[in-house]
């Protein structure tokens, strides 16, 4: 994908500890910038598997990497499903895991799909519309005003949540909320910008994440990862906001505090100066490893 630069990179090259006959599993394949690289790290014997939940950015990327041959296994699903998807995909037991919980750019300039308010279009923000049916409009136009201002504060740490939430719940009884320039322009009229952010950018972090249950996705699919994982095998995870770092950190702790895995880096690693600088959609990245307990050592 031209002008996709995948995250901390050689970070999760390095930190993965990978080997030329290693099976990895790719949980968010995106644009494929880190499945190339793993593909490459791990040749000429070793097999992936990338998951990916949005078909048409999956179709873009099977082809972008087809080349890799029967080394390269591409699966349309939901990382929540990782062990199923896994085992029906050939892979039961892998040596590394790579979760990258941005979300692909591919997804995000696709106006039709509502997830930006930069580009007007339906307020959707489904991942995969083909088995999801909860919309961004749904939640707009029938959520209370409580149930609104738990998801902008939970999903969004938006402070202004009571406020949004009573100016949308009004707003609504005359006209319903149906694209996202309606949406974005009718907050932007209560919070006004401050630098570079725009006012609606956490609302619009907090209608995408309750649309797809993207924490209770990440809940479901860490568990899962562990048990997929080889003895010594390991887990990259790389969040891009707090509320996702805070979850995985927690988990971590306490899979660590069971026996089950040991903390590799025990603080989070970040991107350089360099890095953000050139990819500045990496600014607020942060990479967390995890390896397995071999519990027969």
């Amino acid at each position: 994908m031209p002008g996709h630069v995948p995250v901390l990179l050689p970070d999760v090259l390095a930190g993965l500890h990978l080997q030329s006959e290693n099976n990895v599993i790719d949980a968010t394949l995106g644009g494929g910038g880190h499945a190339e690289a793993l593909l490459e790290t791990i040749s000429p014997d070793g097999r992936l598997l990338g998951i990916e939940t949005d078909q048409r950015t999956l179709n873009v990327t099977r082809h972008r990497l087809e080349r890799y041959g029967s080394r390269f296994n591409a699966a349309h699903g939901n990382f929540r499903d990782l062990r199923g998807i896994a085992t029906a995909h050939g892979f039961p037991a892998v040596d590394a895991i790579l979760f990258d919980l941005g979300v692909s750019s591919m997804t995000l300039d696709e106006g039709d799909r509502g997830f930006s308010f930069q580009h007007d279009g339906p307020l959707d923000m489904r991942f995969d519309p083909t088995t999801q049916t909860l919309t961004a409009a749904d939640i707009i136009n029938t959520w209370s005003a409580a149930e609104l201002v738990r998801c902008f504060r939970e999903l969004g740490e938006e402070r202004m949540a009571n406020r949004l939430a009573d100016i949308i719940v009004m707003s609504r009884r005359t006209q319903p909320f149906t694209s996202t320039v309606q949406l974005a322009t009718d907050i932007a009229a209560v919070k006004h910008q401050r630098g570079r952010i725009h006012p609606a950018t956490q609302v619009f972090q907090a209608l995408r994440m309750a649309v797809n249950d993207e924490l209770g996705a990440i809940s479901a699919a860490l568990p899962q990862a562990v048990d997929l994982l080889r003895p010594n095998g390991r887990l990259a995870v790389i969040t891009f906001h707090s509320i996702e770092d805070r979850l995985v950190k927690q988990w971590s702790r306490q899979a660590a505090k069971a026996g089950q895995v040991s903390l590799v880096n025990k603080h989070v690693i970040v991107p350089s100066r360099q890095e953000q600088v050139a990819n500045p959609k990496s600014r607020s990245a942060k990479l967390r490893l995890i390896e397995k307990i071999n519990s027969t050592a």
